[in-house]
């Protein structure tokens, strides 16, 4: 019985999707270092985007499914004003990540998690860990474990059909 009470009680951390993010915004100024682009980018170069950042290991299994998915996402809303960053939190995992990045065909952007960028989203422990944000730069959802592309993606429609408040 305790057995079946500790895997219960991981499958709810493990699959609950949705946890409110405190409510922040972007560190506009923190540098990005990029992997799959040649240039470092800032949170401020993604302004009136939505935003996907997702955080991975290149070990963790469902974070391998999520970087599948957000492809699937990407391709579909990119030009409606989606983007995507995965910044991948392993140490030594950038030997591996030109043939993940070929393999999963991302085309969306793909970053070494820095300290300053780990302590920016309050290091995130359990992985994959996805923040949602907003075209105003507001953290609105924080995904804990496996998202789901279903989840993921009526939170993004609702998000790009909201009016920027800024106009």
């Amino acid at each position: 019985m305790r057995k079946v009470s500790a895997v219960l009680i991981s499958l709810f951390v493990l699959g609950l999707a949705q946890v409110l993010a405190a409510k922040q915004n972007l560190p506009w100024d923190l540098k990005i270092r990029v992997f799959n682009r040649s240039q470092d980018l800032k949170f401020e170069d993604f302004k009136g985007k939505v935003l996907i950042i997702n955080f991975f290991a290149t070990y963790c299994p469902p974070c391998q499914v999520e970087l599948l998915e957000f492809s699937d996402l990407y391709r579909k809303f990119n030009s409606q004003g989606l983007e995507i960053i995965s910044f991948m939190v392993d140490q030594g995992g950038e030997r591996i990540l030109p043939h993940l990045i070929h393999s999963k065909g991302i085309k969306y952007y793909v970053a070494i998690a820095d300290e300053a960028i780990l302590s920016a989203f309050e290091w995130p422990d359990l992985l994959p860990t996805t923040f949602l944000v907003d075209k105003d730069g507001r953290i609105v959802k924080k995904f804990v474990g496996f998202a789901g592309k279903k989840a993921l993606e009526e939170a993004i429609i609702n998000l790009l059909e909201q009016k920027d408040s800024q106009t």
